[in-house]
């Protein structure tokens, strides 16, 4: 089995070596049977058997590697250079009409390998044109003075190939830069769809929490009728009214959404008491310091307190893992963003999947990996970044950039 495809670099390679193979074989045999080219027929029928005895073994070396790494593909270039420029020599050296076939693997080099290749590739192109012409016998130039015309071909060749190099590796490096951002569109346009997809699944389970709620809280009202000094009932209450608020709070910033593209700003200082009453809320045994406090204004927008909750929560339920009960936040100001640090004591993030996390839904059974993702669309949706690293001695550090926006009060 072959693994890689004609459609790759390594197989578009082979493919023309194959083809520039048999094409040999037959100009040979024309120009020494039809033509009656004196041409050293045994030396360069054998020079031919090499070449195709080493596509042979470069099939089968590469046959289950789905593409060649650039030193690879660099190696069997200059390979064709070589036997190139074996048969050129012995049929005529600079000479020959097909001594501009040298350029071929400069184009292909251009369009397939990083600069520094393309420049060896170039250079032993180069090299291999200069041996044909010096080494190129004076029997080539009778009845008349054809020596400025083969210094015009090299001359050309030189150009050619600087014109070659500039052109193709711009327009090849062009295209490499439009192919990424493509699939930047399109990784974007998948994430997007995915938090769609979960944002309508949330809001479908919210309005259908809101009917049996409703019946649960009458069912408490007339067992509180029944047995009304019951501590339980007391707790159950609480739950249910915690469990209000936040459909209440989510209808809320829903109809915010919806009601306009664009918001006002709100104080920083705001949003930390609002962040530190909720932790306190959800998370009462966690306490918050607050190392370093500035005031600035952000973007009011209704989703930005969530994905920030959402980190602190984070942070909490890695404390818990370790028994710790304190999360450290640092708010600054950095060239015109607001930059705000939250620190726990947990055991950190698993360096595997750091990379993935915030951008990629990991498996996670904390639930980590959708929470972050949550919150990394918001941030990007505002121009902010979520950066996250592990501490030297401790936890896991989450640093949070929002651009500043002016007070218009």
């Amino acid at each position: 089995m072959i693994s890689f495809s004609p459609q790759s670099a390594i197989g578009r390679l082979l493919l023309l070596r194959t083809i520039a193979i048999l094409i040999q074989l037959l100009l040979v045999l024309a120009s020494a049977f039809w033509f009656d080219k004196s041409i050293e027929l045994l030396p360069v029928l054998t020079v031919i058997a090499i070449e195709s005895c080493f596509q042979l073994v470069s099939v089968f070396a590469y046959r289950k590697t789905s593409e060649a790494a650039p030193s690879g593909m660099m190696l069997q270039l200059l390979a064709d250079i070589m036997f190139m420029t074996i048969l050129l020599s012995l049929s005529g050296g600079a000479s020959n009409a097909f001594v501009s076939m040298l350029i071929i693997p400069i184009v292909i080099a251009a369009v397939t390998l990083p600069s520094q290749f393309v420049i060896i590739i170039s250079l032993c192109s180069l090299v291999a044109y200069g041996y044909l012409f010096v080494t190129m016998g004076g029997h080539h130039m009778h009845h008349m003075d054809m020596e400025l015309h083969f210094k015009g071909m090299w001359a050309n060749f030189v150009l050619s190939v600087f014109i070659v190099v500039m052109v193709v590796m711009a327009m090849a490096k062009q295209l490499k830069v439009k192919e990424q951002s493509l699939a930047k569109v399109r990784e974007k346009q998948l994430k997007n769809e995915q938090l769609i997809a979960l944002g309508s699944a949330a809001a479908q389970a919210t309005h259908q929490l809101a009917t049996p709620l409703g019946n649960i809280n009458l069912l408490l009202e007339e067992l509180k009728e029944d047995y009304p000094e019951h501590p339980a009932l007391v707790d159950m209450g609480k739950a249910i009214t915690t469990c209000k608020e936040q459909l209440d709070l989510f209808r809320a910033q829903t109809e915010k959404l919806k009601s306009s593209d664009s918001f006002g700003v709100q104080s920083t200082l705001a949003i930390l008491e609002e962040l530190e009453t909720l932790m306190a809320l959800q998370f009462p045994e966690q306490s918050l310091i607050m190392d370093e406090v500035v005031d600035t204004f952000v973007s009011d927008d209704p989703m930005l307190i969530p994905a920030l909750l959402n980190v602190l929560a984070n942070a909490a339920q890695a404390n818990i893992k370790t028994n710790a009960k304190e999360i450290v936040l640092q708010s600054s100001i950095e060239k015109g963003t607001w930059v705000l640090s939250i620190i726990d004591h947990g055991p950190g993030f698993d360096p595997k999947k750091m990379e993935r996390l915030g951008h990629t839904i990991v498996k996670s059974e904390s639930g980590l990996g959708m929470a972050l993702v949550l919150s990394h669309a918001s941030i990007e949706r505002l121009k902010g970044t979520i950066r996250l690293e592990n501490q030297c001695k401790y936890g896991a550090k989450t640093t949070i950039t929002l651009p500043i926006k002016e007070n218009e009060l």
